[in-house]
């Protein structure tokens, strides 16, 4: 069974303030307010998730929260420790197997890994086609299945203006 998965960068957060941890940074305002036109962006195309995965730090657990509201508001979203910083790919995709059964899974986590994770679904390699995800970024990328070996398909890569943009379209 083939699944679509929507990897999402971390919107705008707060820089840190001396004696704040990293994981601690929540989105400002405006990373708020422009997570929303992202996730109206996303619902223009169509994306509503089976489950919704966050990193652990803040500033990636209120994106994802942003976008549930708009995509998804009855769907929780949960917690997913690899996609905390320094986790490699193979480790991420490997704890995704236990959501094999989903069709529709949003990812919500960090820069680079953002976009090693994108380049080992699509190359099975970290390096060979990692995607720069501006804040808000999006891909998304079909699966066959969730396997230590994927072999994705890139049927997009949006930057967070991009996404805005058709959110805020007209048909």
């Amino acid at each position: 069974m083939s699944c679509m998965l929507y990897l999402v960068r971390h919107g705008i957060a707060q820089d840190a303030s001396p004696g704040m941890a990293d994981t601690d940074r929540a989105l400002t305002a405006e990373g708020t307010r422009k997570t929303a036109r992202i996730g109206a962006g996303l619902r223009r195309l169509g994306v509503v998730p089976d489950i919704m995965l966050a990193s652990p730090l803040r500033r990636a657990e209120e994106t994802a929260s942003v976008l549930a509201s708009v995509l998804a508001p009855d769907r929780p979203v949960e917690i997913y420790p690899q996609l905390a910083p320094g986790h490699p790919a193979a480790e991420v995709v490997r704890g995704l197997q236990g959501y094999r059964r989903a069709r529709t899974l949003i990812l919500v986590g960090h820069q680079p890994d953002m976009g090693e994770l994108a380049s080992f679904l699509l190359t099975g390699s970290t390096g060979l086609a990692a995607l720069p995800f501006k804040k808000g970024g999006t891909a998304a990328i079909r699966v066959g299945a969730l396997s230590l070996h994927p072999s994705g398909v890139l049927e997009w890569y949006l930057t967070p203006r991009q996404l805005r943009l058709i959110g805020r379209s007209r048909r």
